[in-house]
């Protein structure tokens, strides 16, 4: 009980104190000889606490989002806020969260960032809810008497709207990134370095050393080779480090920005990384996107669509290429054909027959060496590629390992045993003079003398080890 308490509670505090510590952040960048801050951290763990409340129960939602409201009133009063305006900001920043956490969830849609329409959903949700957190905090400054309210309501927009955007999208991709350990290769190694490089040199030649804020738009250039090169969760981190990088710079009172006044540095500023931060991401999940897509197609092509295996172009493929590399030890082919199929699928129907030849792919592979290629030609017949054999032993024991596989009972037409399915197996070994389709007939040839002697069991054909 204790132990799901504390579950319960944990995310809570760790929100309060991201968000408290996220307000003091936004305090701190204010830019030099004005009260405007430059970012504001605060909006984006908003959003993501308000995200975060959205999946639990009611009990659980009203006090992470009491939390919230009691906290920026809290911080508000303590940075010296009158308490009608930290009341009034308790209403600002909650609607900035809500009004996000409904869009951007709208249907029961998950909060993701793995496609250009998530980063467009994401797009709309906090221009919502940066849009009535922003006239909410108009309306106080209109009641103060406060001139200029238009370029008012364009700073704590454009300012609490890009924040959260980039805040919100560097945290959901993050958040959902499979970090594989892998060795990377030397050239990709020393890509990366060079880019680095590049991209440092850059970002200090252009935008730390070069006043004039036109040339800041100089820092888009290494953004978009980045997300056109890298994947999104490296562009991500990039991004995040470019948005830090022009902040600390214009806060220190250097490069593209120094010249230009406080509130139009924080409107610049913002602008810059909102414009990084979209046209980075769109880039990135478009090339992810489209990688996927290609994969998805080449795993159509080279793949039989009921059980996963290997079809008969891979087939042709692999084979090709183990012939012509000549690598010690011969090829082997196993090619066998499944007796008495017909008589499952008149008993049980295709869809069980179909069952069926799922768990043979299943049983397939579990039966073949590592490095074997299993294949579905087509129908019951199935073929296995196995290279660098030592022996003819070994491509036989492979075989009747398929082979005894394949005789175990089946639970097929509700776990009913079927246990009348054997295989007839033929197996052939490669010479020099072997071609991906002798290879194939004289396996085949073999396969059907297992099934003229009587079904279940192994023939072999009359080929010879390569020599060398």
């Amino acid at each position: 009980m204790a132990r799901r308490v504390f579950r319960a509670v944990l995310p809570g505090v760790g929100f309060a104190v991201a968000y408290a510590l996220a307000i003091l952040v936004g305090r701190a960048s204010r830019v030099d000889g004005s009260e405007v801050s430059l970012v504001w951290p605060a909006a984006a763990v908003a959003v993501l606490w308000g995200l975060h409340a959205r999946d639990l129960p009611r009990v659980q939602a009203a006090l992470h989002w009491s939390g919230l409201a009691a906290l920026t009133f809290g911080v508000n009063l303590t940075t010296d806020a009158p308490v009608g305006l930290s009341a009034w900001f308790v209403l600002v920043n909650v609607s900035l969260a809500a009004v996000t956490t409904i869009v951007l969830r709208y249907g029961d849609r998950p909060a993701r960032l793995r496609e250009p329409a998530d980063l467009g959903r994401l797009v709309g949700a906090i221009v919502a809810g940066t849009l009535v957190a922003a006239t909410l905090a108009v309306v106080w400054f209109a009641h103060e008497g406060q001139d200029d309210l238009v370029r008012t309501f364009a700073l704590f927009a454009i300012r609490n709207g890009v924040t959260a955007l980039t805040g919100v999208a560097v945290a959901l991709r993050l958040g959902e990134a499979q970090w594989r350990r892998h060795r990377p290769s030397p050239a990709r190694v020393a890509e990366t370095a060079a880019l680095l490089v590049v991209t440092a040199i850059v970002f200090i030649r252009v935008f730390w050393l070069n006043p004039g804020h036109p040339n800041a738009f100089g820092v888009m250039l290494p953004a978009m080779w980045v997300s056109l090169r890298y994947a999104t969760t490296t562009s991500t981190v990039f991004l995040a480090a470019s948005g830090i990088s022009i902040a600390w710079a214009t806060l220190l009172g250097r490069g593209a920005l120094s010249e230009v006044e406080p509130p139009q540095q924080a409107l610049l500023a913002q602008g810059l990384v909102g414009t990084l931060t979209i046209v980075v991401l769109s880039l990135a999940l478009f090339r992810d996107s489209r990688n996927e897509l290609i994969e998805e197609l080449r795993q159509l092509a080279l793949h039989d669509p009921l059980t996963g295996l290997a079809n008969r172009t891979l087939l042709m493929s692999r084979l090709e290429r183990e012939l012509e590399e000549q690598q010690p030890g011969a090829v082997g082919v196993i090619v066998l054909d499944l007796d008495g199929f017909k008589a499952v699928n008149d008993a049980w129907g295709h869809s069980e027959g179909d069952l069926l030849l799922v768990e043979m792919a299943t049983r397939l592979r579990a039966a073949v060496r590592r490095g074997d290629t299993v294949v579905r030609l087509g129908g019951d017949e199935f073929v296995v590629l196995c290279p660098g054999l030592a022996h003819h032993d070994e491509l036989h024991q492979c075989a009747e390992r398929i082979r005894e596989a394949v005789a175990r009972p089946y639970g097929v037409a509700a776990d009913a045993p079927f246990d009348r399915i054997t295989a007839s197996v033929g197996t052939a070994v490669s010479d020099r003079l072997s071609t991906p389709r002798s290879l194939l007939a004289a396996a085949d040839r073999a396969m059907y003398e297992a099934k003229r002697a009587g079904r279940n069991r192994t023939a072999a054909a009359p080929y010879a080890l390569r020599a060398g």
